[in-house]
C-alpha cells in the first residue's frame, strides 16, 4: 500500500449526503414513494449504489432522512402580518406538497404502511406547519372553539382543490381559503 493511500479501494469522495438527500427528495416528488428506486437516487446524485446502501440500508431509511433534512427549510420566514403570513405559508405548502408529480399521493399511501415515515412527516413537517398556521389564526380569529379545525381546513382545502380536482394554484384560491378560515373572526356571534 502506498503511503499516500490509507486504505484499499478508491479514495472516499467528499461528503455526498446533501446531494443524495436532495436527489431523494426530488425523486420522491416526481415518482412517489412506491416507485422510487435507490438506483435512481444514486444516479441522480452521481453517487455509487454502495455509497447509498452503506449509509441507508433501506429506501425507508433514506426517505426518512431526506424528509428530516429538508423539513426545516419547508416554511418561508414569518411575516409580521398574519394574513400575509397565511398566504405565504399556503403558497409554500401547496408548491412543496401539491406541486405536481406523484410525491403527495405516493407519500400518503406510504404513510398508511410505514409508521416510521408517518411519524417523521407528522413530527417534522406537519406539526411545524400546524403551529405556524395556529399562531396566525389566533391573531386573526382569536381563541375560536374550533381553532384546530380551522388550522387543518386550509391545507385540506388546498390539497383537495389542487391534487384531487387538479385546479391550478392561484392567488384567488389562496385568498379564498384565507377568507374562509378567518371568517369566524369577522362573523358576528
Amino acid at each position: 500500500m502506498s503511503p499516500e493511500r490509507g486504505s484499499l479501494g478508491r479514495p472516499r469522495a467528499e461528503d455526498r449526503t446533501p446531494a443524495i438527500l436532495e436527489a431523494a427528495k426530488a425523486l420522491l416528488g416526481e415518482v412517489g414513494y412506491d416507485r422510487l428506486r435507490i438506483q435512481d437516487v444514486a444516479d441522480r446524485a452521481g453517487a455509487g449504489l454502495a455509497t447509498l446502501y452503506r449509509r441507508w440500508p433501506t429506501k425507508l431509511a433514506l426517505i426518512v432522512d431526506a424528509i428530516s433534512y429538508h423539513a426545516d427549510v419547508a416554511l418561508p420566514p414569518p411575516l409580521d402580518d398574519p394574513r400575509a403570513d397565511l398566504l405565504a405559508v399556503y403558497r409554500a405548502m401547496t408548491e412543496k406538497m401539491c406541486g405536481g408529480g406523484e410525491g403527495l399521493p405516493g407519500l400518503l399511501a406510504a404513510l398508511r404502511t410505514e409508521p416510521q415515515l408517518a411519524a417523521v412527516v407528522r413530527d417534522q413537517v406537519l406539526e411545524p406547519l400546524r403551529a405556524r398556521l395556529r399562531a396566525d389564526l389566533v391573531q386573526l380569529a382569536g381563541d375560536h372553539p374550533q381553532l384546530d379545525l380551522l388550522v387543518d381546513a386550509g391545507p385540506a382545502l388546498l390539497m383537495y382543490r389542487t391534487v384531487v380536482l387538479g385546479e391550478p394554484a392561484s392567488d384567488g384560491l389562496f385568498a379564498g381559503v384565507v377568507d374562509l378560515v378567518t371568517a369566524p373572526a369577522t362573523t358576528p356571534a
